[in-house]
């Protein structure tokens, strides 16, 4: 049991043990971190240039 837990291992990282499907599956998560880092960005700069838009009284 002990080694064929650990023969998966390869298979799971490389991501062949799906086929096509996973290795698709596995670069939407790969790109998620950067998506999620891009939109966080965007959204801050509007908040910060928004900040500084507004005209003092």
């Amino acid at each position: 049991m002990g080694s064929r837990v650990l023969n998966s291992f390869p298979s799971l990282h490389y991501g062949t043990f799906g086929g096509l499907p996973t290795r698709i599956l596995y670069v939407f998560i790969g790109l998620a971190p950067l998506i999620l880092f891009v939109t966080g960005f965007v959204m801050w700069q509007y908040r910060y240039k928004g900040k500084n838009r507004r005209p003092a009284l």
